[in-house]
């Protein structure tokens, strides 16, 4: 499974003060601080779903919000 990442220049896109992933429709998948646990999260979502939509990832929000956002990642074509 090949994916692409496209990054967001205006983010930090600091694990330490953690990220929410969620798909494009706004489905929360996880948050998390460790980088190899959000590309687990973000992997066991491609590998399960039938139709995967772009994941996006969003750093340093607030409880209860989402943050900036910080990558979209999506499979390659």
């Amino acid at each position: 499974m090949k994916m692409e990442k496209i990054r967001n220049p205006n983010c930090f896109c600091n694990f330490v003060q953690g990220v929410v992933i969620k798909t494009e429709s706004g489905h929360f998948l996880g948050a998390t601080c460790d980088p190899g646990e959000a590309e687990n999260i973000i992997k066991n979502y491609f590998m399960n779903e039938f139709f995967p939509e772009p994941v996006h990832m969003f750093f340093g929000g607030e409880i209860g919000q989402c943050g900036t956002w910080g990558y979209i990642v999506k499979l390659a074509e």
